[in-house]
């Protein structure tokens, strides 16, 4: 099992610490990031306890990630940030989403490590795992209703591509929570949902925190709000 840096410790036990500093760029247009409130986003189901944490656009296979939880209803939280911005001279002040997190246990986290997917070469922890995050968006969702949940994307993205009509694009069907930062889609025959998030365009990351049992406690995916580096 791997430990992280005392720097990338820090960074991620404070996503989820109202007060803390995370990161930031003293040469960029932002100087200091600040964990503002944990809110609680939504309960979501996985019956079969193999957990996807991918982007819902994927057209291949979806990243299943080789840990296990037990099956269950896991709450999700969102840690929100204020970010200063400089423009004209002044700093202003904009909220975005740090992280995301999927809590499985009620423990603290002892260990870090970036979650591998299934078959995935341990050695990938060192180059920063991860999933490719087309739009910006990444999700949790059950692997074995991965096919029914994501329809709704596929299906609005084949409206809008004109593949699937001809008429003007239709949403997607899904709940939008969070005054929409996040959608929710339920499998009611299977009783598995798929949950959206933002994440850094282009990619995500997926860090596990496990508890000192070695049990996982917490899966954490950073948000689109800038830090500068860890460790």
């Amino acid at each position: 099992m791997d430990e992280v840096g005392p720097g990338t410790r820090e960074y991620l036990d404070g996503l989820f610490t109202p007060g803390a500093r995370i990161g930031g760029d003293p040469q960029g247009s932002y100087s200091w990031i600040e964990i503002a409130e944990v809110q609680g986003v939504a309960e979501v189901r996985l019956p079969s306890g193999r957990l996807v944490v991918d982007s819902p656009w994927t057209s291949g296979a979806p990243r299943e990630l080789a840990l296990r939880i037990p099956p269950g209803e896991y709450p999700v939280d969102v840690s929100w940030a204020d970010c200063p911005r400089l423009y004209d001279g002044y700093y202003t002040e904009y909220r975005e989403c740090a992280a995301t997190r999927l809590r499985v246990r009620e423990e603290p986290v002892t260990v870090w490590e970036l979650a591998l997917g299934v078959g995935e070469d341990p050695a990938l922890r060192a180059d920063g795992a991860g999933f490719e995050a087309e739009d910006a968006m990444g999700c949790f969702a059950d692997a074995t209703a991965w096919q029914p949940l994501t329809e709704p994307f596929r299906r609005h993205l084949a409206d809008v591509t004109g593949a699937g009509s001809d008429g003007p694009p239709v949403g997607r069907g899904t709940e939008e929570l969070c005054e929409g930062w996040f959608e929710l889609a339920r499998d009611e025959d299977r009783r598995a949902d798929l949950l959206t998030f933002g994440v850094p365009e282009g990619w995500g990351q997926v860090w596990a925190g496990r508890a000192r049992d070695g049990g996982i406690a917490v899966i954490v995916v950073p948000g689109p709000v800038p830090t500068g580096p860890w460790d």
